[in-house]
């Protein structure tokens, strides 16, 4: 009899070892496998190689978190490629496919030297490293992205974190950026696939209804490059916000939510840096920033703006930057900095008869004109010479406009001005205001020269009829809304 129950004790005891081994080990596994096959066939080398670099020391929960950090490593500071490049060749004066063995060498011997030194901050210390990338481009790859909402997604339903929806195990720091008070409403990095196919499937129908053929060409353009608009001090900002930081261009950008004193200092050292430099150019803070990735199905209504909650679709961000903290690269008060965006403006057109509000209500994208340009808005003169070629533009296009009448007949087009880059067009100040002149008073003044007084009853710049539905505070919903009507369009077709 006690021989029996040695032998149901034994059992048991191995029953609960294996449970708990099945337990703690097989998610992390499961978790690396899971990753890596939406790259590799059989990633049984590359799971393995992941087993042995997070062997020691050998503990349950410190192995789940360097198997995670192995994953996060490989995503965002993966091994260097042994690849051919182009080189001149002086002998035959072309170009040559050749491999740099030396300088692959010093390459895989920095990256083997950075992930050891990250291994051992979590094998020594039991703390998260931060992982470094230079600039958004990394976050940005189309290979990364994936790869990052694919692992967000497995931690999640693999349970491997005490977070309903998890985030990213370590913080990652963005070293060189541009940090904005600028949320961008859509934009070609983001979504060519899936925004292009749809709005040029459907744009006969869309311009046989619009104001015109031209009206409906020249907001999709605006629409599907990418606009950014100002945060605004309005109700509808009110909690947490995401930001604009990016690199280059706000189409090459990531969100990063920041809230309660982060918000209000970062906004605060945002107009600081404004009132530091001396031109009109656009708020825009270079800095490094560090925060940690999370994905948007995690945060619930509340937890973002309600001029923002369609970050809250995880079909339109694979993921979303908390912030943590920012270090400041600097922004001399002589220094010239680079970052493009659409300088732009929005009218609402129309002839005698100013559309009413309900009919742009109902369908806003057919009765709404953009007037951009393309300008480093980092730069003051450069800011300024773009804020001034849009104005421009729209003068000539009101101008020449009866020479695009298909009946000239028609009684002459006419805009109402809604919003802009530097104005919300909600009644309330934007968060961060640039130096200078908006958009909407150099337009006012150019109107106020005599040679152009016969343009004011055509161009009205003081009518806030539209601004509680077309307000840069609104027009997140009016493009989530055209995707929603555009897709419907699709399915009853």
């Amino acid at each position: 009899m006690e021989s029996y129950r040695e032998i149901v004790a034994l059992l048991l005891a191995a029953a609960t070892a294996f449970f708990y081994l099945l337990w703690f080990f097989v998610p992390p596994v499961r978790l690396v496998w899971r990753c890596l096959s939406t790259r590799e066939n059989l990633p049984v080398l590359n799971t393995l190689k992941a087993c042995c670099d997070s062997a020691w020391p050998f503990h349950p929960a410190m192995f789940r978190r360097q198997m995670r950090l192995w994953l996060e490593l490989r995503l965002l500071h993966p091994k260097p490629r042994r690849e051919p490049k182009w080189f001149l060749d002086p002998r035959s004066k072309r170009y040559q496919l050749q491999y740099d063995d030396r300088a692959f060498r010093h390459e895989l011997a920095e990256w083997k030297r950075s992930t050891r030194a990250k291994f051992g901050a979590l094998k020594i210390k039991e703390k998260e490293p931060v992982i470094e990338v230079v600039d958004v481009f990394r976050l940005n790859d189309d290979g990364t992205k994936e790869g990052i909402k694919q692992y967000l997604l497995a931690v999640s339903q693999l349970r491997l974190s005490l977070d309903e929806q998890a985030s990213f195990l370590c913080s990652v720091k963005i070293e060189h950026g541009f940090l904005l008070p600028l949320n961008l409403l859509a934009g070609l990095m983001s979504r060519f696939a899936d925004d292009w196919d749809p709005i040029i499937s459907c744009y006969d129908r869309m311009a046989n209804h619009a104001f015109s053929p031209q009206q409906m060409t020249i907001f999709n353009l605006w629409l599907l490059w990418g606009p950014s608009v100002p945060i605004c001090s309005c109700d509808q900002w009110g909690g947490p916000v995401t930001l604009q930081y990016g690199f280059g261009d706000e189409n090459n950008s990531v969100r990063v939510r920041v809230r309660d004193e982060r918000k209000e200092h970062l906004l605060a050292e945002l107009r600081k840096a404004v009132a530091g430099r001396s031109g009109g150019a656009h708020p825009a803070l270079h800095a490094s920033i560090t925060g940690r990735l999370w994905p948007p199905s995690s945060f619930f209504q509340g937890e973002i703006c309600g001029a923002q909650q369609e970050l809250l679709n995880p079909d339109r961000e694979a993921f979303i930057l908390e912030y943590e903290g920012h270090s400041v690269i600097g922004n001399p008060a002589s220094s010239r900095l680079f970052y493009t965006a659409y300088v732009w403006a929005l009218f609402v057109v129309g002839r005698e008869q100013k559309p009413g509000g309900d009919q742009v209500r109902q369908e806003p994208w057919l009765h709404v004109i953009p007037f951009f340009e393309q300008g480093n808005i980092a730069d003051d003169s450069c800011y300024e010479m773009a804020k001034l070629q849009l104005v421009l533009k729209v003068i000539n296009f009101v101008k020449s406009s009866g020479h695009l009448e298909a009946d000239p007949g028609l009684p002459p087009l006419r805009l109402w001005y809604v919003c802009a880059l530097d104005d919300s067009g909600c009644g309330r100040d934007i968060e961060v205001v640039p130096k200078g002149k908006t958009i909407r008073s150099m337009l006012e003044e150019l109107l106020a020269e005599s040679e152009q007084r016969p343009l004011k009853k055509r161009i009205i710049t003081d009518d806030r009829s539209y601004a509680q539905v077309l307000s840069g505070c609104h027009l997140a919903r009016v493009v989530s809304e055209l995707f929603e009507t555009i897709a419907e369009g699709g399915r009853r077709g």
